[in-house]
């Protein structure tokens, strides 16, 4: 079983993939068709905060009232603030599940019959995620208040929530049992946010990229977890992947050694090196070396993958006979690492709160770590395609072994795929990533001839009217400077991976 986008014999990104672009028509100047060039497409927009390919953060926003009790005027200093404050949360509670309960029943149609997580048009709000602020008591027995609470849901939204384009939408807020309620209108905005890149520059300071992945324990009958880490050591072996001490699930151990590859960054050579490590390579008096090879990864590696049943407030169940896990208390206490990481937590709902219990961490940050979630339940199918994916795109190359850095909009296209429509992977932190090659490489609109000439894998040598000139990977039009634009290459689906460019505005890299 591959991977539903890649072929079985890729391994490498091929130039010949990149020629095969050239028939793209671009912008009016830009270009005539050369070897091993692309043309440069429309931009196709914007992403959002909490960053995915088909699911987005919103922030819903409005001002609702709240009746006072007779007593409340007799009240003074903190009992008045306490008990307007409770009044209010109260009503803040019946407001959002009035918003929900508006949603919903406006999404139902659009979704032709399909309830629950196998519906398209979805929304979920997190634990804790509505505020309110300034109170203020009116003359007419009422407080006023201004609310505010964040959601995730389909891409758009918005656009099925408030047609005329206006994005905002009346509700009625009803207390029980009254069978009407307050008129609410609500403003729905999606949280701001760029593409980025992971720092790939930081993770390979050392010259060595060193992944774990650590598969969950299983209650099922089935065994989809021994079956998929089985699955992943016959395709990392397949793919290129050494390992001298390994031929097959059965000969790794918790002590084995990694699998190595290596790949090249600006005449750098960076020693690849991933782990695997599933229950059922230790017996059930040995359960704590399951935690702490968890653990010593946590602390130490570039990526750490958990692969295994999740949800709220569960942590990494790590085996279920005898169960074993790290609680989602222990999140926020374990030694983690000070450098840049990247953790995927592929399970059920991780988006819920697994974040919220890592950045308890001390040595957490968004500046120093990104994390891949799942916003509902993922089917044990999923896991196959989402270790081998994010492990191949990580560690992508082109034929000459050079890396090609893939912006986190890539790496998640690699993983949200039309197999799995209902399954929203999505990557927290993302806005502190660099937003041009984290490989540097030559600047925009150097001469070249072929994209070798361009420096650091990801930049591509584009055919303008004037003569070949060079672009650089980016994710935003600002981060190009004064006279470039970030630039779609292709609008192949097949290629999502080819990354943005920098282009000249004018079409042309000539000065006259």
């Amino acid at each position: 079983m591959y991977p539903s986008r890649l072929a079985s014999s890729l391994f490498t990104l091929s130039a010949a993939t990149i020629v095969a672009t050239s028939g793209c028509s671009g912008t009016a100047e830009v270009v005539t068709p050369v070897s091993n060039q692309v043309h440069v497409l429309p931009d196709p927009g914007k992403a959002d905060n909490y960053y995915s390919t088909n699911a987005r953060e919103f922030i819903l926003s409005g001002v609702s009232h709240v009746p006072l009790p007779e007593d409340f005027a007799a009240l003074e200093g903190e009992a008045r603030t306490t008990r307007l404050n409770s009044l209010v949360a109260s009503r803040q509670s019946t407001v959002v599940r009035s918003i929900q309960d508006h949603i919903k029943e406006t999404l139902t149609p659009r979704n032709d019959g399909k309830t629950g997580e196998d519906a398209e048009y979805f929304i979920y709000v997190k634990r804790d995620a509505a505020s309110s602020d300034r109170a203020e008591v009116l003359e007419d027995g009422r407080a006023r208040f201004e609310f505010e609470f964040e959601l995730i849901g389909h891409p758009n939204l918005i656009a099925a929530l408030a047609p005329a384009g206006d994005a905002r939408f009346e509700i009625e807020v009803k207390e029980w049992p009254s069978p009407t309620g307050e008129k609410v209108t609500v403003q729905a905005t999606p949280t701001p946010s760029t593409d980025s890149f992971p720092k790939y520059d930081e993770m390979f300071a050392d010259d060595v990229l060193d992944i774990a992945v650590h598969f969950g324990g299983d209650y099922n009958e089935g065994r989809h977890d021994l079956e998929t880490a089985k699955w992943l050591v016959a395709t990392l072996l397949e793919h290129g992947w050494k390992n001298e001490s390994v031929t097959s699930y059965e000969t790794l151990s918790i002590d084995s050694p990694p699998f190595t590859r290596e790949l090249k960054v600006e005449g750098r050579t960076i020693a690849v090196k991933a782990y695997l490590f599933h229950s059922d390579m230790v017996t059930a008096e040995r359960e704590t070396e399951l935690s702490r090879v968890m653990k010593e990864s946590l602390a130490t590696r570039d990526v750490v993958i958990y692969s295994g049943h999740a949800g709220e407030n569960a942590g990494f169940i790590l085996d279920y006979q005898p169960k074993h896990e790290i609680t989602a208390s222990e999140l926020g206490t374990v030694p983690m690492a000070s450098k840049y990481q990247i953790f995927v937590l592929d399970g059920c709902r991780t988006y819920r709160t697994y974040v919220d219990d890592i950045m308890k961490n001390p040595a957490k940050t968004f500046d120093n770590l990104n994390i891949i979630t799942t916003v509902n339940t993922t089917p044990f199918s999923v896991g196959y395609q989402v270790l081998w994916e994010m492990m191949f795109w990580l560690t992508l190359t082109s034929d000459e072994g050079a890396h090609y850095p893939l912006s986190w909009n890539a790496l998640l296209a690699g993983i949200n795929t039309d197999d799995f429509k209902t399954v929203h992977y999505g990557v927290h932190g993302v806005d502190n990533g660099p937003k041009l090659n984290p490989h540097g490489g030559s600047p925009a609109c150097a001469p070249c001839d072929a994209d070798s000439g361009c420096g650091a894998g990801g930049n591509l040598c584009l055919g303008y009217g004037g003569g070949n000139a060079c672009g650089v990977a980016c994710t935003t039009d600002e981060a190009c400077g004064d006279g470039y634009k970030c630039q779609s290459v292709t609008d192949n689906a097949d290629l999502f991976y080819l990354p943005k460019q920098c282009v000249r505005t004018s079409g042309t890299c000539a000065t006259n």
